[in-house]
């Protein structure tokens, strides 16, 4: 049983490491703000962070908070009080403008 909880714990901290480099590689196209980690939590806990940065997907500030309110209603794992902080952050280093 020992045996077995080593593992499990050797196994479960190499997948936090790993799992904490991704998102620090990820994050480097999201510019420094009070907000951006609120933002890259809440959206890579469904999707890549790609799915933002892509040139393509190039939005209004009124089309990042429609997606916003469609990804927590999907189950992202916003709080209420940080809906308008993560809209307000996309809309203003990811937007048309």
């Amino acid at each position: 049983m020992k045996f077995l909880n080593a593992v499990f714990f050797k196994f479960t901290f190499i997948f936090i490491v790993l799992f904490s480099l991704h998102g620090q590689s990820q994050a480097q196209g999201f510019p420094e703000s009070e907000h951006r980690d609120k933002v890259i939590m809440a959206c890579s806990a469904c999707h890549g962070l790609d799915n933002i940065l892509s040139p393509s997907n190039k939005m209004s500030a009124d089309d990042w908070e429609f997606y916003v309110y469609e990804m927590v209603a999907r189950g992202a794992p916003v709080k209420p009080e940080d809906m308008q902080d993560i809209i307000d952050y996309l809309a203003d280093n990811f937007s048309t403008k």
